[in-house]
């Protein structure tokens, strides 16, 4: 008997299993809602903002609380009135900014790959500091591409397969180009094609 009464409270001193997967459950529960709710505040924060386009006036309303005795006529700024009154960009602004281009028919040469034959086939069009330039270019045509022709001739796949490559080697079409010219500078040179097999 006294080996039944030492047993029996122990017994009563164990919860029983049921009590201790509901307490894992609310555990889980509770997480779950802890980290939901942390998602939505996330997502309310970065996707709830206004738009970049209302920052500006947000900004114009601060400004306006700080200095109020600020003239009217600098917070607002109207924009440009449309149609015939508007004022348009000339083309003139434009021709400074962009000069004349002259396309140059494709090239097709023999480059070399560690012993083996490959082939360099691009197109150039070269951005002229103005018309005479462009016209002295079209007089000189043969000679323009000859001077190309041997220089990518010259280079090997190696020289040639990176960007920095590409960008070398428009350089030097663009130093060889300007020492041949008289009335004027290429101001750039533009890959248009750039094929190797």
């Amino acid at each position: 008997m006294a080996d039944e009464k030492t047993q029996a409270p122990e017994e009563e001193a164990k919860p029983p299993k049921g009590k201790k997967s509901l307490g894992k459950i609310l555990i889980i529960v509770g997480v779950a809602v802890v980290l939901l709710a942390g998602g939505g505040f996330a997502a309310y924060t970065f996707l709830g903002k206004k738009p970049a386009a209302d920052a500006p006036e947000a900004a114009d309303t601060a400004a306006g609380a700080e200095a109020p005795d600020a003239p009217e006529e600098s917070a607002a700024v109207e924009p440009p009135p449309a149609g015939e009154d508007a004022p348009e960009a000339e083309p003139k602004d434009l021709d400074k900014l962009i000069g004349t281009m002259v396309p140059l028919e494709t090239f097709l040469v023999n480059i070399d790959d560690e012993g083996t034959t490959r082939f360099l086939k691009t197109s150039l069009t070269l951005e002229v500091t103005g018309d005479d330039v462009e016209e002295e270019v079209k007089k000189r045509l043969p000679q323009v591409r000859d001077a190309v022709l041997l220089l990518l001739s010259s280079k090997s796949f190696a020289d040639i397969r990176t960007y920095e490559g590409k960008f070398l080697l428009r350089e030097e079409i663009l130093d060889l180009l300007n020492g041949m010219l008289v009335t004027g500078k290429v101001k750039n040179v533009y890959f248009t094609e750039f094929v190797v097999q």
